[in-house]
């Protein structure tokens, strides 16, 4: 009578056995996913410099792009082009000012001024954020809306002395990267996709925020 051959089986079952067991075990060396790092200080993995967090981990950006304004754009001073790649835009980010340099380009044809002064840099007028840039965002509170960045935000940190620019503030609780702090409750002055919350009840003052708490 014929038998199942079980002998013949049993090696490869066992070395497909060994070989789920060795995927499992644990590496010190690879604590978190991939574009992750392990931050000794935070106790906890944060986005690669050139990743933005998505659900379950973080994500590479393209080699043509930074983390802008919490995700994946082109740098400042470029766009994409035909072929979906960043190409500089000499006339996008060009110092102007208002009362001596206008911005001739017919696309980036506004001198965008922060503060005080007459200097400042050519940008796009826009009324949403589909006006701009995938890394910029429409600053709908001003008198002239305009396509902006948000020096620093969204890169990673794990305190507040390895932020800088307009992102002074590391969530050093969440999602361990660099944040707009003090925004105004009423002119809601955030990155695109975020909203200004009152975080008082913390001691933290306002910060943006995917959502308030």
């Amino acid at each position: 009578m014929w038998k199942f051959p079980w002998r013949p089986v049993a090696p490869a079952l066992a070395a497909l056995a060994a070989a789920l067991v060795a995927a499992c075990i644990y590496d010190p060396g690879q604590r978190c996913g991939p574009a992750m790092t392990f931050v000794e200080a935070a106790n906890a993995c944060v986005c690669d410099g050139n990743a933005v967090p998505v659900t379950g981990g973080c994500r590479a950006c393209a080699a043509d792009e930074i983390v802008a304004a919490g995700t994946c754009g082109c740098p400042t001073g470029q766009a994409k082009n035909a072929a979906n790649i960043c190409e500089v835009i000499t006339a996008l980010g060009k110092p102007c000012d208002t009362a001596t340099t206008p911005c001739s380009d017919e696309r980036y044809s506004y001198c965008a001024v922060r503060g005080a002064g007459t200097a400042g840099t050519c940008t796009s007028a826009c009324t949403s954020h589909a006006d701009c840039d995938a890394a910029y965002t429409c600053a709908t509170w001003e008198a002239q809306p305009y396509c902006r960045t948000f020096a620093g935000f969204g890169n990673a940190c794990a305190s507040s002395d390895d932020c800088s620019g307009d992102a002074r503030f590391c969530d050093t609780f969440v999602t361990h990267v660099c944040d707009v702090a003090g925004c105004s409750l009423t002119l809601n002055d955030c990155p695109r996709g975020l909203v200004c919350c009152d975080f008082s009840r913390y001691a933290l003052g306002t910060l943006c925020a995917e959502a308030c708490l």
